[in-house]
């Protein structure tokens, strides 16, 4: 098992040889129990909190899809971000992926739900310096479809990842020719933390030059730097 916690990333023998196998055929490497007990309450928590709205997905100046998504203002958005940018985490995921080398990560909590317009269709994800893809189901409540599909340049479908449980993850692949998009959602809402590990700027000058990242540092927002705070002590 491949876990996340608060100081560390976790691997067992033979995890990386086995998930690169598993991306290589596939597009996607699965990560059952991703984040740690605690680090999963605390996200879980303050998403309940948070306030989602309409936005549309948006690439090379298409809309692809449309969902709900939390503003980078939020604390829930930048615990996300706090906790995925570790060179060690990067380490382990060019290892699985054979990917270049990762210099940060960025990425959003978005919601799906049922009975409404809310949708992604099939795209790459191929651009500002996108390397690799992962997925982190954040959601406590059930829902039905949602089913997130990959498929390769020959437009063949590699991998179709349902839901799982809250804390649990994927990797996917990110290159030209390679799609993904996230089947209508028949029942509840599907709520995930989405990003992408990218190749540059350096994740210390990515996070210095973040806006929301120097009202943390500076205390320009003393509420969430004193949930920061209580998240890490």
């Amino acid at each position: 098992m491949i876990q996340l916690t608060q100081t560390a990333v976790l691997t067992e023998p033979g995890d990386i040889p086995r998930l690169s196998d598993e991306f290589a055929q596939t597009g996607c490497a699965l990560l059952p129990g991703f984040l740690a007990p605690g680090i999963l309450q605390h996200l879980l928590d303050w998403i309940e909190g948070s306030q989602f709205v309409l936005k549309d997905e948006v690439s090379r100046g298409e809309v692809f899809g449309t969902t709900l998504f939390v503003p980078p203002t939020d604390r829930s958005w930048f615990l996300l971000h706090f906790l995925l940018n570790r060179p060690a985490l990067f380490k382990f995921a060019e290892q699985v992926a054979s990917c270049a080398g990762i210099a940060n990560f960025i990425g959003r909590l978005h919601r799906t739900g049922a009975g409404t317009s809310q949708h992604i269709d099939w795209h790459d994800d191929a651009v500002d310096n996108r390397t690799l893809g992962i997925c982190i189901n954040l959601g406590r409540e059930q829902y039905a479809g949602g089913t997130l599909q990959i498929r390769d340049p020959d437009r063949a479908i590699r991998a179709e990842i349902g839901r799982g449980a809250p804390g649990d993850a994927f990797l996917f692949r990110i290159d030209h020719g390679w799609e993904h998009r996230l089947t209508p959602v028949k029942s509840g809402r599907r709520t995930v933390g989405v990003g992408w590990f990218r190749t540059q700027p350096d994740w210390r000058a990515y996070a210095m030059t973040s806006a929301r990242t120097r009202q943390i540092l500076t205390g320009d927002n003393a509420q969430t730097q004193g949930a920061i705070e209580e998240y890490i002590s």
